[in-house]
């Protein structure tokens, strides 16, 4: 079961400031789903290490990090986005989204690291990774 992302959070990290003024300026609330495979997204894969960063005020947070289910699946990372009303108002439909930067480990699987992804208002956003073995072979357990 994932972990709620504002719980990620503890009182003793040094981005407790940051967080507080982070989600005071990105209100809305969007999800995240990470999908891993191998061999052109014919087979999940289980016990991916799956880390969410977040670039904030120049410094790099790691806010989330959970390990894929048997469906190769880690789902519902709640993160703070835009609001919804903010994107169709003139004075701040310029202003940017939040990027998430996705990594992705597991033995054996070669790393993907810092993959972009923009999370929106209310809606579910699917980031679907293709994993490559290490030693160019299938390993057990994919």
């Amino acid at each position: 079961m994932p972990v709620n992302y504002e719980q990620n959070i503890s009182g003793d990290t040094p981005f407790k400031p940051e967080y507080e003024e982070f989600i005071n300026e990105y209100k809305g609330r969007g999800s995240l789903k990470v999908q891993t495979s191998v061999a052109q997204d014919a087979f999940p894969i289980k016990g991916v290490f799956v880390d969410v960063a977040l670039i904030y005020k120049g410094k790099r947070y790691s806010i989330y990090h959970d390990v894929t289910d048997a469906s190769g699946i880690v789902n519902e990372i709640v993160l703070p986005s835009r609001l919804t009303a903010a994107t169709q108002s003139p004075e701040t439909a310029d202003d940017g989204e939040p990027v998430y930067l996705v990594s992705v480990f597991h033995p054996g699987f070669e790393e993907v690291v810092d993959c972009p992804v923009t999370i929106y208002d209310r809606t579910e956003t699917i980031l679907p990774i293709s994993l490559n073995p290490t030693n160019g072979q299938m390993e057990d357990g994919a």
